[in-house]
């Protein structure tokens, strides 16, 4: 029998190709050189991208607001260093700032599922729960009185996806958060009772 499809060679294409163009730029098959363990090992390390990713958008979002808060700006490296000790499992918020101006913010980077313009249910679940937790407070972070900061979720912006699925989420958020969520423009003035939609990449 005649089979047209080669399953390795595909995956084997699609791995070198991937480690070529971003990784190494040298054309060569890496496939080949790895044992199953070398890549069950590969796919342990991976776990830490969404870490990764949180990190830079984090990175991103001090940048935001130093550019918008001169007291941020003057404190930048304070910040950042915050980020820096702060390990991913902490239940805190991502971000948080206090003094002269009090800020908190959760990081968020998911990618509307299937490039659609609605998150997925999972999804949606964790970027609501955030949203209460910035408005109410969280119990492991005392550094800040959530009634007294500015509330920030910041998504990593995936393109128009990412502001399509946001207006969806913001259009359907249950009936006692109407009103309290919003996209972040260079127009909005900010008020101590709104969680504010900020996009970073």
């Amino acid at each position: 029998m005649n089979f047209s499809y080669d399953r390795e060679a595909e995956l084997k294409e699609k791995f070198n190709q991937f480690i070529t163009s971003k990784v190494t730029g040298v054309n060569e098959d890496y496939y080949s050189r790895l044992s199953a363990e070398d890549f069950e090992e590969i796919k342990t390390t991976l776990k830490d991208i969404h870490n990764i990713i949180t990190f830079k958008t984090t990175v991103r979002f001090i940048e935001w607001a130093s550019e918008r808060f001169p007291y941020v700006k003057e404190n930048f490296q304070v910040y950042l260093d915050q980020v820096l000790g702060t390990k991913p499992s902490d239940n805190g918020y991502d971000l948080v700032v206090t003094g002269e101006v009090n800020i908190i913010a959760e990081i968020k980077c998911n990618k509307p599922i299937n490039n659609g313009y609605k998150f997925g249910s999972a999804q949606r679940n964790g970027i609501v729960k955030d949203i209460r937790g910035l408005l109410d407070g969280k119990s492991k972070a005392k550094s800040v009185n959530s009634s007294t900061a500015y509330k920030f979720l910041v998504i990593y912006d995936f393109g128009d996806y990412t502001l399509k699925a946001a207006q969806h989420l913001i259009k359907n958020i249950e009936a006692d958060l109407k009103g309290k969520v919003e996209i972040y423009d260079d127009s909005t003035k900010l008020n101590l009772d709104k969680v504010y939609i900020v996009f970073t990449k």
